[in-house]
């Protein structure tokens, strides 16, 4: 599937919106929907998805890397800022050196705003 294709991502949230129907504890899918709706540029929607995989799973920095992201694209830097830095530090104690580069990008970008 083409991450740009609106109609397939669309399509993607309608399932994952129905996994979560059935089984609203499943942090997975909460990330997949947050996930697709940052891939369809709507950031609001996906904050409040991240947000309850972190209530799920407190610990997971994918999660909250991608909350920082959200935040920072819905115009909320300075929660983006605050996330990230909570999210650096939870990378860098479960040793995920991936996800910390990621939000380092991402802090980087923030400070370039005006």
């Amino acid at each position: 599937m083409a991450r740009s294709d609106p109609d397939l991502l669309r399509d993607k949230v309608t399932r994952i919106r129905e996994v979560l129907d059935k089984d609203p504890g499943d942090a997975v899918s909460w990330l997949g929907l947050g996930d697709t709706l940052l891939d369809l540029r709507r950031p609001g929607e996906a904050v409040d998805a991240l947000r309850r995989v972190i209530e799920l799973d407190p610990s997971h920095t994918a999660a909250h890397r991608d909350l920082g992201r959200a935040l920072l694209e819905s115009g909320n830097p300075v929660e983006a800022a605050e996330v990230f830095a909570r999210a650096i530090g939870l990378a860098e104690k479960a040793g995920d050196v991936q996800t910390g580069r990621e939000i380092h990008l991402y802090l980087r970008q923030f400070e370039k705003l005006p």
